[in-house]
């Protein structure tokens, strides 16, 4: 059964550390990663002094399969894809990392994956940590063992809930679904999303997920514009999606 992001978030709050309490000083339910980090470099000199800042405009590398490897990530604003490739040049989004992720695992170990890179999915913010101060800030600032630990189970669940859509629905299916998960404020219509985007989330082709929109858009389903999806029919998306509230 799929897991909800929000029902992840909710109980992985429940498990932070009496030092990470401490830290937001209070209840770790109001008080997000970014917050408290935030809180850290306002107050913490020698915090501040690794921390360098970069801004990402949509659709920029954020990090190289490189700087994966030799760099911890924080994700202070926006929205960040993990991609990887593969020979014919096909793209995957393998996750979509919300605000409060950290990544760059490589930072910490002599191994990480070789083949994943990660993107601006929107207009970001990073926080860049070099390899030789990761590990010693990780051990005196638990925060970010615990953001870490946080998006790794991030990353597991969409995986897992890749893995299951994959092996039990269509594309058609999938991608209907997706549709109706972009709509994040209910709105009714997605914007900044091209087919490029759909067929990396969706591990196809760009023709492919085009052919599928033109389809739902004959059905009544859809309105196309350039980077812009209305939703004519939501409720006849999330049914064939297989999205049934219980």
């Amino acid at each position: 059964m799929k897991t909800n992001m929000r029902e992840f978030q909710n109980l992985a709050t429940v498990g932070m550390s009496n030092s990470t309490v401490q830290q937001t000083g209070g209840n770790p339910r109001f008080h997000s990663v970014t917050q408290t980090l935030t809180a850290l470099r306002e107050e913490d000199p020698a915090f501040d002094k690794v921390v360098v800042t970069q801004r990402f405009d949509r659709g920029q590398l954020v990090a190289s399969t490189e700087a994966m490897a030799s760099r911890m990530f924080v994700l202070m604003s926006g929205k960040v894809n993990l991609l990887c490739t593969n020979n014919e040049g096909r793209r995957l989004v393998i996750a979509t990392l919300e605000p409060g992720a950290i990544f760059g695992e490589g930072a910490l170990s002599t191994t990480s994956d070789p083949n994943i890179f990660a993107e601006a999915a929107e207009d970001s913010a990073v926080w860049i940590i070099p390899a030789s101060e990761a590990r010693n800030m990780t051990m005196q600032y638990p925060i970010l063992g615990w953001g870490m630990l946080q998006t790794y189970g991030m990353r597991l669940m969409q995986v897992e809930n890749s893995l299951e859509d994959v092996a039990y629905k269509k594309l058609p299916e999938r991608l209907a679904a997706l549709l109706v998960e972009l709509d994040i404020e209910q709105s009714g219509t997605i914007k900044g999303v091209s087919h490029q985007a759909l067929a990396d989330r969706l591990g196809t082709y760009r023709e492919t997920v085009s052919a599928i929109l033109r389809d739902f858009k004959r059905q009544g389903l859809v309105e196309l514009g350039y980077r812009r999806i209305k939703l004519v029919d939501s409720e006849t998306l999330r049914d064939v999606g297989g999205l049934w509230e219980w």
